[in-house]
Formats: C-alpha cells, sequence, structure tokens
C-alpha cells in the first residue's frame, strides 16, 4: 500500500501511522528524487558553466613589459582570453607630460579596443602591437609606449 499522503510538490510518498511502506514505494521516490535532481544539475540555462564562471572570476588581466626602444613592438597579453578593451601605461610617469620648452607632449598612457584604439596602439586577438615614436606625430605629440629601458603595465578586459 502507498501512503495515504504525498508531498505537495513531487509527491514523494507521506506516510500515516497505519500505511504500510513498500520497498517500491521508496524506489519510486528515490526515482522521483534522482529524475528531479538531475535535470536540474543538468539545465545551463540555470546554472553557470565553467566557462562562464571563469569569466566571473577573472575578469581581466594584468602584464608589464619592458620597452625595447623600437618604433612597432607586438606583445601577446594573455593565453587565457581574448580582451575586448584595455589599458597600457608607463609606471611611475602622469598619462601625458608637457615639455613647454619644446612644445611637445609625451603620452604615457593608452587605450585599445579590438574596433580602435589611441593612435600608437593597435589590438588584435590576443596581441597587443605598441609604437614608439621617434618624432612629434599630430604636431607636437610623442607616442611612447615602448620607451627603450622603461617599464610599463598593460590591464587586458574580457
Amino acid at each position: 500500500m502507498s501512503s495515504t499522503n504525498k508531498t505537495p510538490n513531487l509527491e514523494l510518498n507521506n506516510w500515516v501511522g497505519s500505511d504500510i511502506p513498500k520497498r517500491e514505494d521508496f524506489n519510486e521516490d528515490n526515482n522521483i528524487l534522482d529524475w528531479t535532481i538531475g535535470s536540474h544539475l543538468d539545465n545551463t540555462t540555470m546554472h553557470t558553466t565553467a566557462a562562464e564562471k571563469s569569466k566571473i572570476n577573472s575578469p581581466f588581466v594584468i602584464t608589464a613589459y619592458t620597452g625595447n626602444g623600437s618604433s612597432s613592438r607586438q606583445i601577446t597579453i594573455t593565453s587565457e582570453f581574448e580582451p575586448k578593451w584595455g589599458l597600457v601605461f608607463k609606471t611611475g610617469y602622469t598619462p601625458q607630460i608637457m615639455d613647454i620648452d619644446n612644445r611637445t607632449e609625451y603620452n604615457y598612457f593608452g587605450i585599445f579596443t579590438q574596433n580602435g584604439s589611441n593612435i600608437g596602439l593597435s589590438l588584435s586577438g590576443k596581441k597587443l602591437t605598441v609604437q614608439q615614436s621617434a618624432t612629434s606625430v599630430l604636431g607636437n605629440e610623442i607616442r611612447s609606449y615602448n620607451e627603450n629601458g622603461s617599464p610599463y603595465i598593460i590591464i587586458a578586459f574580457r
């Protein structure tokens, strides 16, 4: 004999004192629980996948490089993901310095994206191309993203 009552959500057996439980009742309840919990755990629309968790847990990567003075250089930012955008800057300097005597601006900070970047920066996939101006560009500005011996930081976002 099954139970007199059933639970409201899963309709599991809910015995009263006069009921006589049988093995089939327990097996049926176990099957209902296994199916219900199993289908819930397998539902990827309700749960975060491992790939999604890694994006949430690691939304950005920070890397550093030392400038080598070449006019153009390609740097692999990360092997973990393809960045959507990011920042690059020379450490220990303000983003832009003006040399009043020479009427020259030195730009040590830039923003890059897959769809466009500051002049002197270019992002393609996981690789960032940085440029070092030998002379002023745009009239009086020197892009300084690869100054020889200078430390730089890259922060790249998913």
